[in-house]
């Protein structure tokens, strides 16, 4: 045998090598991408089934056992298992200082572990990837842009105690205002605006924090809104902006004067009209302690705002709900106290008659009604319309928000 076919044959040799060490390297990196690309797979699907079950959670909010409960419906325990793949589960609630209406939690978090199984790794000494998912949700959260407006009764009744003598702490107007700012920390001044009416109305915005009189109604120029819709009323902590027009206009305004509040009612509409952002749903929430019983002098001595303004209120509501779908909310307090129920600006009971409770549930849209609250249990009110005002926009949010 001569040299050259030696040396062919020793090629030959190492050939046959180098390709079953190709063919080795080559099936591991075959191996790998499978692999990797199993775990990949698993890994969004268990990523898409904590998402799942912390916005199903979120709808549960604020109550932290239905949360918990609604969201392991919804994960690797529930509706949204994952193939061939066992995940262990843990659910958890806490509050989110920033985004605030934490009674007691408002947000839930779910964690997802699991061990994906290798195919060709195994070999390889690799036997499984360790994968991980977590997710928050937070319910009330600013997902849903709304535009608010609040009306709120500063008649002279709301300085008055249950017997009609003065108090000249004004306790009912001070609660009223206190269940304001409770409403005011359950919103995200992100996504949700508020302004503020009162009856009777300020003679100007500029007047606004003197204390106001009948006579005030009389003017057609008379300022409803004496706050314009505004997302300045909270901090970027959360807690509530005492330097802004809103929270600053809650602390001084004066108790003073009749009811009537038609007017107020068509001026918060006029406002969520004017300065509302298109496509955002509106929402007014009116609250009074008592029956109207006078009406603006520029109106003819027939009309119903004068004759009838318990139903002439019930009458602007129904008419904004229709034509621009408004959502109400109104809130009788202490409708005990009103002995003089729904009159004419003559004193004479309305015709037809219309009690002050009839009045406000028809302002109201249903089931949005609130009667009677005591002191108490007003803040816990003013929480649960914010509450409703922002069901069903549980959203998920950085882990890493405070």
């Amino acid at each position: 045998m001569n040299a050259s076919t030696r040396l062919r044959r020793q090629e030959s040799g190492q050939v046959i090598v180098l390709l079953a060490l190709s063919m080795v390297a080559l099936i591991a990196i075959c191996g790998l991408v499978i692999d990797v690309g199993r775990v990949y797979y698993a890994h969004r699907a268990l990523q898409a089934s904590a998402d799942a079950a912390a916005l199903a959670g979120g709808q549960e909010l604020p109550d932290p056992s239905l949360a918990a409960v609604r969201a392991r419906e919804y994960g690797t325990d529930g509706k949204n298992p994952l193939n061939e793949v066992e995940a262990v589960e843990t659910v958890t609630t806490r509050c989110i200082a920033s985004i605030g209406g934490c009674n007691p939690v408002n947000s839930v978090v779910v964690e997802e572990t699991a061990n994906v199984p290798t195919v060709f790794l195994r070999v390889m000494g690799v036997d499984t990837f360790r994968i991980r998912a977590r997710s928050t949700a937070c319910s009330p959260c600013g997902v849903r842009p709304v535009d608010v407006m609040m009306v709120l009764d500063r008649t002279g009744s709301m300085c008055q105690d249950s017997a009609g003598r003065s108090d000249p702490s004004c306790t009912d107007l001070r609660n009223a205002r206190d269940g304001i700012k409770t409403f005011l920390n359950y919103m995200d001044n992100n996504t949700m605006w508020v302004g503020l009416a009162v009856f009777p109305p300020a003679t100007s915005v500029g007047n606004r924090c003197a204390t106001p009189a009948t006579s005030n109604y009389n003017s057609a120029s008379a300022a409803y809104t004496v706050v314009p819709l505004s997302s300045d009323y909270r901090r970027a902590d959360g807690t509530l902006n005492p330097s802004s027009n809103l929270v600053s206009t809650l602390d001084c305004i004066r108790g003073a004067g009749s009811t009537a509040y038609a007017n107020a009612i068509e001026k918060a509409q006029a406002e969520l009209d004017a300065r509302g952002r298109p496509g955002v749903q509106d929402v007014i929430v009116f609250f009074t302690d008592g029956a109207a019983n006078i009406g603006p002098t520029y109106y003819p001595t027939t009309s119903p705002y004068r004759r009838q303004p318990c139903r002439q209120g019930v009458t602007s509501a129904s008419n904004t709900r229709s034509s621009k779908q408004t959502i109400f909310y109104s809130v009788a307090y202490a409708l005990e106290d009103d002995t003089g129920g729904c009159r004419s600006y003559t004193g004479s009971p309305e015709s037809p008659a219309i009690t002050p409770e009839q009045a406000l549930q028809q302002i109201a849209n249903p089931g949005n009604y609130y009667n009677r609250p005591n002191p108490g249990q007003l803040n816990t009110i003013y929480a649960s319309i914010a509450i409703d005002v922002r069901r069903g926009t549980a959203g998920l949010v950085d882990d890493d928000i405070q």
